[in-house]
């Protein structure tokens, strides 16, 4: 029973995926065939719920490996040290939180760009309230590495850029990283997270839920970059780049075009990919992909940024934003954006000629016995990809980070 408990937790809660499976009346440019395959290989199983693979520009080839529990650690000549180079343990116990939403969690990190001589880097984890009663705040902060060990962070070094509290505000965080422009984007969702009483924000642009925020955190307290879309404008948060989204957990800009395509998890009908510009509203809670979520007579739909492929909840239930491949282990998958579902599988994503999105299955040769559940994508410093998540297996959930290869 223990088990069955931890496995709905980590499988519901992680990341608030509706599972329910609906029919939907579109599914855009969908490949049936899956003459192309990958296989897995492990990297480490070392990590309970690894969530993202973090490589800074420092030449010293080392991998962080951010664990959702409260930990990053280092992958360093094949292997992790035995300290984290981060730990966030807290008044976890004291205040009888636990679990994946719990105090403590990370949701994701972030190398200052001039890491290598800075040491500057950010988290987006979930902090203690002042006292019991208050609601978690969602964080993001810069930390320094400890002048004497490269390994160890520097905890005291603290400094919180940006403190979001709100209804299941917990579950709600997302993905923070430099786009090119050297600022830091940041996501935040609008998941009601079964809360029926719950309201929803992404069209409000006087609250961070449901968007897409830009700062500029080489000043302290953080900059709005002036080109921000509501930067200057009354009633909108100036640090707003985009709206109108549930909850995108992960999104990447392109290497190549220097864009950003974001994930957004469904509700209930869609799941789907978005190239997510300045300004955009992408619907939600009016719009879920394609299909229509809220009906609202009074709202103009023609303003929304429609999403590029969508698929619905017969082929998935969560969708887990990926990367573009680069590299050279596998070359069909050249210029393809690679995700995957939470449920485990991996799809490529193909602009053709014609301007249409592709989605592909991927076919995964070496299938694991075990469910394997997907929580994230990153690459190395060679453009080779990885997939990140956790098993189910009879004793427990056991995470794992695995390259993908031909």
């Amino acid at each position: 029973m223990k088990i069955k408990l931890i496995y709905l937790t980590l499988a519901l809660v992680f990341l608030s995926c509706n599972q329910a499976k609906k029919k939907t009346s579109t599914q855009e440019n969908v490949k049936t065939s899956n003459s192309n395959s990958i296989r897995l290989e492990l990297l480490t199983d070392a990590l309970k719920n690894p969530i993202q693979m973090s490589i800074p520009n420092d030449n010293t080839h080392r991998k962080f490996l951010t664990n959702r529990g409260g930990q990053i650690w280092i992958l360093e000549n094949k292997t992790v040290l035995p300290i984290p180079f981060l730990q966030l343990n807290t008044a976890q116990d004291s205040l009888g939180l636990e679990g994946p939403e719990g105090i403590g969690t990370i949701n994701g990190m972030a190398f200052h760009p001039q890491f290598s001589t800075n040491y500057k880097f950010y988290v987006c984890y979930n902090a203690a309230p002042s006292i019991a009663n208050d609601p978690i705040k969602l964080v993001i902060s810069e930390f320094l590495v400890d002048e004497d060990n490269p390994n160890l962070t520097n905890k005291e070094s603290e400094i919180r850029i940006l403190e979001v509290e709100g209804e299941n505000i917990a579950n709600n965080g997302g993905k923070i990283a430099f786009g090119p422009d050297g600022y830091l984007y940041i996501s935040i969702g609008d998941d009601a997270i079964g809360d029926e009483n719950y309201v929803h924000h992404a069209q409000d642009l006087n609250h961070f839920n449901g968007k897409i925020l830009r700062i500029n955190v080489n000043t302290l307290p953080y900059s709005i970059p002036s080109d921000n879309p509501f930067a200057g404008i009354s009633d909108a948060k100036p640090e707003i780049w985009a709206y109108g989204l549930r909850k995108m957990w992960r999104y990447t800009f392109d290497p190549k075009s220097k864009q950003l395509f974001g994930a957004d998890v469904g509700e209930g009908q869609q799941e789907e990919i978005n190239i997510v510009t300045k300004g955009a509203n992408l619907g939600w809670p009016y719009m879920e992909g394609e299909s229509v979520y809220m009906e609202d007579n009074s709202i103009h739909k023609s303003g929304f940024k429609m999403p590029i492929n969508t698929y619905s909840h017969e082929d998935g239930v969560c969708i887990i934003g990926g990367n573009f491949y680069y590299g050279k282990e596998n070359p069909y998958l050249q210029n393809k954006l690679v995700f995957g579902d939470f449920r485990g599988s991996i799809f490529s994503l193909t602009k053709e000629t014609n301007g249409k999105w592709t989605r592909e299955l991927l076919e995964i040769q070496n299938k694991l016995d075990d469910v394997f559940l997907i929580c994230g994508f990153d690459t190395d410093e060679e453009n080779e990809l990885y997939v990140m998540g956790f098993s189910n297996t009879n004793v427990g959930p056991k995470g794992a980070i695995y390259k993908i290869m031909h």
